[in-house]
């Protein structure tokens, strides 16, 4: 936190930059030896436009709000699962990470995981690419136009996470990445 900024230079209302000095009294910035003539009290010619803001009435950001709360509910969920696993082995999460010490998986834990990442999970194949594809659906906008960039941003998603775990996911991480493309390549062929 920032409690307090002090300096010893003085600012000032009235400062000018040189170059602007120059523009003021002579109307010509001198800029690499090159003269930059600014006319000024000269309406400036309409020009057209190149970029625009991009169009947002159509995403649903109440639906992306709404999935992320439950994102994050699921993964506090997850969270507790493993906080629990550790605190009743009477470890520390550094000397995990470190490689000091291993933690051992409970059949309590064990089941409760399991039950998780299953077909009807919160975590599962299905349940997480629906949530992939709403997600995408509810950024772009609902616009199929928009599919290619979609799939990219999820693909790049996994490589990194590739990269995060060595180079190779779980099994279930390909089988949520296939269902997902399934999922949008449906959605992109359907008439809605």
């Amino acid at each position: 936190m920032i409690n307090k900024v002090t300096g010893n230079i003085p600012v000032t209302q009235n400062y000018e930059p040189k170059e602007k000095q120059e523009i003021r009294d002579t109307g010509t910035l001198k800029e690499d030896n090159k003269d930059v003539i600014l006319e000024l009290n000269k309406e400036a010619e309409k020009q057209n436009i190149t970029y625009s803001k991009p169009k947002s009435k159509n995403i649903d950001h109440n639906e992306i709000n709404r999935l992320i709360a439950e994102a994050e509910k699921s993964y506090q969920g997850l969270r507790e699962l493993v906080q629990k696993l550790i605190s009743r082995q009477g470890k520390k999460i550094e000397d995990l990470l470190s490689g000091k010490e291993v933690l051992m998986v409970d059949e309590e834990t064990r089941v409760k995981a399991q039950e998780a990442i299953s077909e009807h999970g919160e975590w599962g194949v299905q349940a997480v690419s629906d949530r992939l594809v709403a997600f995408a659906k509810a950024i772009s906008g609902n616009d199929k136009a928009k599919l290619a960039e979609v799939k990219g941003a999820i693909e790049r998603g996994f490589k990194e996470a590739e990269k995060i775990f060595g180079g190779q996911l779980p099994e279930i991480s390909y089988k949520t990445y296939d269902e997902t493309m399934r999922k949008l390549d449906e959605w992109a062929n359907s008439e809605d």
